[in-house]
């Protein structure tokens, strides 16, 4: 793969590619990677529309993710960062390395020469075309992961939609994404565009383990897409500064969007577009050691930067209500996940809220960097999920969580599309659909502790109906209790 691969890396920047007004520079980040490596490489290199340039960054692997990289693109393309890099600095350290090709580098963006060659003769025609025939080169910045795979047609799809909004006029687009599938089940739809609910939730708008019947397929305009194949014009990922530092892995692409909206801008989904995405961080796959001196569970991290997001983006007049959702939340999906026997989460949920709250003069910072938004409040309200929209989300959650189990059925749908996060690493059969009868009845066998307790609540209830409302307690064993409070 090695020899073929960095051939195409080193394609030749004369020959005129489809959709020619548009530079990409594609930049893979790479973290002990090495499992994925491979399919996400070939995916890059056999874009049926290649990009023009290409860079890696790898940050400390500590398996062949390095090695890997350099031998697809070549060594002087590939960056090696710190272990604890996160994915946001990762990429703006690539995006500097990078060069901003001009028309003297891509020769196709100016104007032919007059010469004919074979008829040895000049051509009129040539001097009547403008200098740049094709327009103003607009610069992309086209962003992977080392776990995500593209296919073939999906950065010529990303531009296709580009190309079409440009020739209507529209130029304010500025970050277009790709329709995301599994890794392993690939008719799986794990996104088509992201929001976030006033709770901190990561919302997609799709039902768990939804397959993809082409039912979303339109193009529209979202509130976030993902970074697993992010298309983000370099000027404005510049002018934003690009990722938040304080978002060093999750959340982060619904800040660098959301901050995009802010200023006037577009982001779209080209659902023609598709990307497979093995979540390997969310699904404990791989260590998450880019958010703190130790490693971090996923879920504490997400937490983290959802109510990060939340509490630095929202407009002031709705920062108390939404802080009270959030605490609120917190504590209901807290004593949800105890009740369901998963201490770990919910002390994730704890530690996540605190690791915010508890820095306030970072939530103050957010907020001066990003100042007023250019766009007025309803103009956004549609890309949010609308009221009581996860009221069904967060019931199917609980349900999960009560009836739930650790084996691999559950492992299914872990990651963040699913009802929670992985206990540990599963294997890769784990990712395919799985259809079993009485499949609800055999989770509760395996774990009857919620089911009991539910069970016991209600008789409870039944029993003392007596005392709700006007009963009293009485008996002689009893001391008096006081009537006040």
């Amino acid at each position: 793969m090695s020899v073929q691969s960095h051939t195409a890396a080193q394609q030749d920047l004369a020959a005129t590619p489809e959709f020619p007004r548009h530079v990409v520079t594609a930049v893979l980040v790479a973290h002990d990677g090495a499992r994925w490596l491979p399919d996400a490489l070939a995916g890059l290199l056999g874009q049926e529309r290649p990009v023009q340039y290409a860079v890696a960054a790898d940050t400390g692997s500590a398996d062949e993710s390095s090695r890997l990289v350099a031998d697809a693109l070549g060594d002087e393309r590939v960056l090696h960062l710190a272990r604890r890099t996160g994915f946001g600095q990762a990429v703006e350290e690539a995006t500097r390395t990078a060069p901003v090709l001009t028309p003297e580098e891509l020769p196709y963006l100016r104007r032919p020469s007059g010469w004919d060659p074979v008829t040895r003769s000049w051509r009129d025609d040539a001097y009547d075309m403008p200098e740049l025939p094709h327009g103003e080169p607009v610069q992309w910045l086209w962003l992977l992961h080392d776990d995500c795979a593209p296919e073939p047609d999906a950065l010529a799809q990303l531009l296709r939609v580009v190309d079409t909004e440009y020739e209507l006029g529209r130029d304010d687009v500025a970050v277009v994404g790709p329709k995301l599938r599994g890794w392993y089940d690939r008719r799986q739809l794990l996104e088509v565009g992201v929001s976030i609910a006033n709770s901190g939730r990561r919302w997609t708008g799709l039902d768990r383990r939804e397959q993809d019947q082409g039912q979303h397929d339109h193009v529209r305009t979202v509130l976030s897409v993902s970074t697993a194949g992010m298309l983000i014009r370099r000027d404005v990922f510049e002018r934003l500064g690009g990722f938040d530092r304080r978002l060093p892995l999750m959340r982060d692409d619904v800040d660098l969007c959301w901050r995009a909206h802010a200023e006037g801008l577009r982001v779209l989904v080209a659902p023609e577009a598709v990307v497979r995405h093995a979540e390997a961080a969310s699904r404990e796959r791989r260590a998450v050691d880019c958010a703190g001196r130790t490693t971090a569970s996923p879920h504490k991290v997400d937490k983290a930067g959802a109510v990060h997001t939340l509490l630095v983006n929202v407009r002031t007049a709705a920062l108390p209500w939404v802080l009270l959702r959030i605490v609120l939340g917190t504590l209901l999906r807290t004593v949800a996940y105890l009740v369901g026997k998963v201490p770990g989460q919910a002390l994730d949920e704890i530690r996540g809220l605190l690791s915010v709250l508890l820095r306030p003069e970072r939530i103050i910072a957010g907020r001066r960097e990003r100042g007023r938004p250019q766009v007025e409040k309803d103009e956004l309200r549609p890309l949010f999920p609308p009221p009581g929209a996860t009221v069904r989300a967060t019931v199917e959650q609980v349900a999960g969580d009560l009836f739930g189990s650790s084996d691999a059925e559950a492992a299914a749908g872990a990651g963040r599309h699913g009802g929670g996060i992985e206990s540990g690493p599963g294997g890769d059969d784990a990712d395919f659909l799985e259809i079993e009868q009485f499949a609800r009845l055999k989770r509760i066998a395996r774990k009857p502790g919620p089911v009991l307790f539910l069970v016991l609540l209600l008789v409870s209830l039944a029993a003392c109906r007596a005392l709700l409302g006007g009963g009293a307690l009485a008996g002689g064993a009893l001391l008096p209790a006081p009537a006040g409070a």
